[in-house]
Formats: C-alpha cells, sequence, structure tokens
C-alpha cells in the first residue's frame, strides 16, 4: 500500500517540498520567486544568493556536472530571467540539466505593462527544454516533477518554470513526491536494438585500425569502464572530445589524448589524437555531437572511415559526418550490450602499432616538460599546468574557462583515473564561465579538490562571485592566467592584418582584488614561486586565487594560429 502523499499549502509551499522529496540541497538565485525562497529551511536546503542570475545558472551547471544530480537555480521576472539566458544556453549545448525557476509578474497583471513584464515563453524557449507555468496551486508539485522528468531524460538539458506571484500564494491540496529515477541524469537509458549492435560489432571486430572517440556523453552516462573495456578488448586506441576527456585515464596505453583543432598545435598532445583519427578505417564515436573544433571544420575522421555514430539523440548522427551505422541509446547501456557481442570475443587483432604509441606520448612529454621545466621567465603557461598535473588526484575537478586555457588545460593537464572530471563551456566557447562552475561544482562535491583554470580576460566577467565564494566559504584554487590582454583575439588579429585594434588591458592584481572580496590570494611573477603557492592555495580552507604574469606571447596550442589567413575566417 503506497503512503499517502497528501500536502496543504501554498503552491510555493509545494513547489518546495517537491524539491525536497527530489533531495534537492542548493538553490542558486537572487531570493525571487520571494514565496519560494521563504520557504527554504536552512537546514535542509542551502539557498546560495548571487551576484548575477547567469552566474546562478552556471553554478547550477557546475553543481550538476560534479554531482550527477539536476542544479536548481532561481531568477526575477524581466531583465533576471534574460540575464539567465547565457547559462543556460550552455547548459542546452552541453546536455546538462539545469532547472530555473522564475518569479512572474501576478496573472491578473499580464499584458498590462506591468513593471518589467516580459513573454518569458518567448524569452527563454529557445534556450531550454521547455518552459513551464505554474497555473494553479493544486498543479504545482505535478509541474515540479514534469521539469525533472524533462531536464533528465532523452537528452538532458535546462527546463523553466514560470511562477506568477499571486498563484504562489494560493493554497491547495496536492500530492508530493518524487518520482523515482529522475532525481539523478541520466534518468532513462535505452539502447539500440539487437540488430544494430551486432552490426557494429562486426565493422569493429572486422576493422584494420578501429577507433573509438569518447565524447562528452561518455561522461555524462559514466561509461568510462566500458570505453576502456571496449579499446582493451579491441586493441583499439581512445581518442576523446574536449567534453570527453577523462572517459580514459592519459597514462594508459591506448589512450591518445584530445582530438580537435585546440589541442594539436605547437606543443599539443592533440595532434597523436588527430593523427590516428585520420589513419583509422572504422570509427566508433560515442556521445558526442560532432562539433567543429574537435572535428577540425569536420575534415576528420578522414574521408575513407566507416563511421559508427553512438547517440542518445536521434538527431545527431549524420548531423555533420556521413554514417554508415547509426546507434540511438545510452552511451553505458549500448557499450555494455555491444561487448556482449560474440563477434567482439572473436576479433583477431588489427593493424595499430601500439608501440609507436608509447614513442609518440614520450616524445610529446620530452618537448613538453623541456618549456615546463625551463623555470623561463617571463611564466610559460606550461609551468603552471605541469604544476597542476603534478598534483592531479582521482577525484580532482578541473574547471576551465573557454579561449586559451581551453586549450592549454585540455592539452597539458593529465586525466589521471577513467571519469576524471573537467568541466568546461564547450557548448558555446563563452568566456567568463569557470568561476562560478567551479563554485557550483565545490558545493556540490565539497570533498573534491577543485581547481579553475582561467584567463584575466575572462576573469573580469565574474570577479563578483568572489564575494559570494567567500560568503558561503567555498574553497575553490582560482589560478589566473594574467598576459594583460585579450590574448586569443589579439593574436587572431595579428595573423590576419598582421596588427589588433583593443585587446590590451591595464595590468590588474587580482590576488589584491580576491583579498579584498574576503579570500586569500598571492601574486606570482618568478617560475620558482609557483608550485609552493599551489601547494598553499590547494591547503587553504578559503577561496584562493594566485594571480600569474605570464608570456603575453605564449599561445595556445591551436592549430594554425600562427599561419597566414583569410580576412573572413572566423576563430
Amino acid at each position: 500500500m503506497v503512503e499517502s502523499s497528501l500536502r496543504r499549502g501554498t503552491a510555493a509551499k509545494l513547489i518546495y517540498e517537491t524539491l525536497k522529496a527530489y533531495g534537492v540541497t542548493h538553490l542558486f538565485g537572487m531570493e525571487d520567486p520571494v514565496q519560494l525562497f521563504h520557504q527554504v529551511e536552512p537546514s535542509e536546503m542551502r539557498a546560495i544568493t548571487i551576484r548575477d542570475e547567469k552566474h546562478g545558472a552556471i553554478m547550477a551547471h557546475g553543481f550538476a556536472k560534479a554531482t550527477g544530480r539536476p542544479g536548481i537555480c532561481a531568477a526575477t521576472f524581466g531583465p533576471g530571467a534574460t540575464n539567465l539566458i547565457t547559462g543556460l544556453l550552455e547548459a542546452q549545448k552541453s546536455s546538462i540539466p539545469v532547472i530555473a525557476f522564475v518569479q512572474e509578474i501576478p496573472a491578473r497583471h499580464r499584458e498590462r505593462h506591468a513593471s518589467s513584464e516580459i513573454d518569458h515563453f518567448a524569452a527563454l524557449a529557445p534556450f531550454t527544454k521547455k518552459v513551464l507555468r505554474v497555473d494553479l496551486a493544486e498543479r504545482a508539485a505535478e509541474t515540479v516533477r514534469r521539469a525533472f522528468r524533462l531536464a533528465t531524460s532523452g537528452r538532458p538539458g535546462p527546463v523553466a518554470v514560470l511562477c506568477p506571484a499571486d498563484v504562489m500564494t494560493e493554497e491547495a491540496e496536492s500530492d508530493v513526491y518524487a518520482e523515482a529515477g529522475f532525481d539523478r541524469f541520466p534518468a532513462t537509458r535505452t539502447r539500440p536494438d539487437d540488430e544494430a549492435l551486432a552490426r557494429a560489432a562486426e565493422l569493429l571486430a572486422g576493422a584494420e585500425r578501429p577507433i573509438v572517440v569518447a565524447g562528452g556523453g561518455a561522461i555524462s552516462a559514466g561509461a568510462a569502464r566500458e570505453v576502456v573495456a571496449l579499446a582493451e578488448g579491441l586493441g583499439c586506441p581512445v581518442v576523446t572530445t574536449m567534453n570527453g576527456k577523462g572517459a580514459i585515464a592519459d597514462r594508459h596505453p591506448l589512450s591518445l589524448g584530445v582530438i580537435g583543432s585546440s589541442t594539436a598545435g605547437p606543443l599539443g598532445r592533440g595532434r597523436i589524437a588527430n593523427a590516428a583519427l585520420q589513419q583509422a578505417d572504422v570509427v566508433l564515436i560515442a556521445g558526442s555531437r560532432t562539433g567543429q573544433i574537435c572535428y577540425c571544420n569536420w575534415t576528420q575522421p578522414g574521408a575513407a572511415a566507416r563511421v559508427i555514430h553512438l547517440d542518445i539523440d536521434p538527431e545527431e548522427p549524420g548531423r555533420n559526418l556521413r554514417t554508415e551505422l547509426t546507434l540511438t541509446g545510452d552511451v553505458r547501456e549500448t557499450l555494455r550490450a555491444l561487448l556482449a557481442q560474440p563477434s567482439l570475443a572473436t576479433a583477431d587483432g588489427n593493424a595499430w602499432d601500439r608501440d609507436a604509441f608509447a614513442r609518440d606520448k614520450q616524445a610529446w612529454r620530452r618537448e613538453f616538460e623541456a618549456v615546463a621545466d625551463s623555470g623561463a621567465e617571463p611564466i610559460r603557461p606550461e609551468q603552471i599546468l605541469a604544476g597542476v598535473s603534478r598534483r592531479m588526484a582521482e577525484q580532482t575537478l578541473v574547471v576551465t574557462d573557454a579561449s586559451y586555457v581551453t586549450g592549454w588545460a585540455f592539452s597539458h593537464i593529465d586525466a589521471v583515473a577513467e571519469g576524471c572530471r573537467f568541466l568546461s563551456p564547450r557548448g558555446t566557447g563563452g568566456i567568463g564561465w569557470s568561476l562560478p562552475a567551479a563554485v557550483g561544482a565545490k558545493l556540490g562535491r565539497p570533498d573534491a579538490p577543485v581547481v579553475c583554470v582561467t584567463g584575466d580576460g575572462a576573469f573580469g566577467y565574474v570577479l563578483a562571485e568572489l564575494e559570494t565564494a567567500a560568503r558561503y566559504g567555498v574553497p575553490v584554487v582560482v589560478l589566473v592566467f594574467n598576459n594583460r590582454t585579450l590574448g586569443f583575439q589579439k593574436h587572431f588579429e595579428l595573423k590576419l592584418f598582421d596588427s589588433y585594434r583593443e585587446c590590451d588591458l591595464l595590468d590588474v592584481d587580482y590576488a589584491a582584488v580576491a583579498r579584498n572580496f574576503h579570500c586569500a590570494g598571492e601574486r606570482v611573477v618568478a617560475a620558482s614561486d609557483l608550485d609552493a603557492a599551489i601547494d598553499r592555495a590547494l591547503a587553504s580552507d578559503r577561496p584562493y586565487v594566485i594571480d600569474v604574469v605570464i608570456d603575453d606571447t605564449a599561445m595556445a596550442p591551436i592549430m594554425g594560429l600562427a599561419r597566414e589567413a583569410a580576412a573572413g575566417e572566423s576563430h
């Protein structure tokens, strides 16, 4: 017999009780919807007041990526809601479940030019899976359940719930409960039919040079063990997309690194991955949207490769690459079923030279470490990244911003274990993401070291959230790569025009700024001081900013950045 879950209360109370039933522990917002925030019991749920609604959505994203549970954020109506958009867009493109509760004007005032009134459906629909509205108090709990189901199932993504002020205060009686399984993602795990799996196994087993591309879907699905098992069974290499980094440990002999144009330029480990992908004759793409950067303007894999594309979203296979076989399903469940196929067990081996993999990786590491250990001044970014990499543990979460630090981090920091988490805004590539994402990740995983890697340009977008981190005692480590310029933009303009315009920034001591925000901070200008500074930051119980003054001529390992290019080319 099912125990009665009937509750009586305002719509706001019913929403809060439903969130509790789903195990929600953190709510990122600015005290709106106000009726909801006033239901929050601090002993049950932590309301985190942020400095910008966009950053609240990003914190919810970081929390979700770190925990495997939906992140919850909130905003007021009008400009508060539109501030959410950039954060929701990244969650949408990165397939991360973020549920946003948005205050609305009272229903009786709609379309009367009430203060800050906008059409929230029109504003938010392009950036979410669905926009819902609580129109009746008795359906408030039901609407929340629907939001969790939508956000966590299929291809996960953001959902907005509109909360009219007058409806939130109305009382009703309603069932309050959580639907089992929809408190995590992916909530639903499907796999292809047996015929498609058998065909995939035959293609892989019969290939001369099979390869696995592990994308962000492999990480979200928790499929790292399955990725490694398939590679070891076939004796084939694994390459990853940027969002897929961590699906295999970098030290594994079959791991070749992150593919794409951002990791394969000078000093980049990605050139090994790209070369292998070009040689492959059968490519299994596992949970990747085949975007422009990782697939080098869609020039890889090579034209002769036969592509098997596995994705939870049936719209993705065949979108950008000619696909011989589509597998629609969850990466973990599909790979488990694929591993059970008899034809894989009888595979006779392939033509890959695995000793060559080891030689190529050793040659790259010697080249990288020659710069990382040089003690050069001004400090080279490789010196910082090597210091982080030496301190990586299985539980470490690395949160990077977009632009140069993405390529540097994904090329040069080792994933030390299968399932190691790297968080980055690869859905849109927007800068000003890493600090709020790191705060959200640390609140979700308080026992895990969280290292935020950002440039000074990106850091300028989010400085105010240092105060948030200090106010809530969130001990993230922030490494600011301070080159006093918008480096990517500057170097791209130099490539195109042999000159640049307004890219240079003032020399700001961000460690001093951090101290004024009640965080700890120190500036590093000498390479010999780096290691001790990183150790102090990791040992601190406060947010800790290390402002590292780096060589402003240093470029990330981006392919072709220094070559001649047409002025119409996009970066």
